[in-house]
């Protein structure tokens, strides 16, 4: 259907950009509210571009696997003021399998992302997603799982680490 209503796009006389982009964004509409089509809120997590800069403020070794957790030192002070973690805060675990770095998983916080989500999968604002060892986007990532996990730890903003990041001393 998409692919239909690119063929025709050029016969429908649009005088300028913005039009195109209201005749677009109504179309993508209808597609939303056609029967039978199912929405999933995007995930809007991205790599950061500043992970380099951010410290480990956790370290949770099994065997010879385990994850590293990081954030930027002002996140940590944050945490240890025991305010909220404000949208645009990004934790990453590095995981590591028999030693070896194999994967990043990102959690992202953002305004009102929570909204996108069904309230009963809601982790707050809070997105997660999967990254490889180059930063790019795992499409075989195991979000959902991550959702289902932290809505258990609402009383911490649906972090694991908010006690690690508390109690950190570099």
């Amino acid at each position: 259907m998409i692919g239909h209503i690119s063929q025709h796009q050029e016969s429908i006389p649009m005088p300028s950009s913005l039009c195109r982009s209201v005749f677009f964004a109504f179309s993508a509409a209808v597609l939303l509210l056609a029967p039978g089509f199912s929405a999933k809120a995007a995930n809007r997590v991205t790599f950061p571009e500043d992970f380099k800069q951010m410290v480990m403020y956790g370290d949770y070794r099994r065997g010879s696997g385990g994850e590293l957790a990081y954030a930027l030192k002002e996140t940590i002070d944050i945490a240890k003021a025991g305010q909220p973690l404000p949208p645009g805060t990004r934790l990453v675990l590095e995981i590591y399998d028999n030693g070896a770095l194999t994967s990043y998983f990102v959690m992202e916080k953002g305004v009102d992302w929570g909204l996108e989500v069904e309230e009963e999968k809601r982790t707050g604002d809070w997105h997660f997603q999967q990254f490889g060892v180059d930063g790019q986007v795992n499409r075989t990532s195991i979000a959902e799982r991550c959702e289902a996990c932290h809505q258990g730890q609402e009383s911490n903003d649906f972090m694991f680490t908010r006690g690690r990041m508390e109690a950190y001393l570099p």
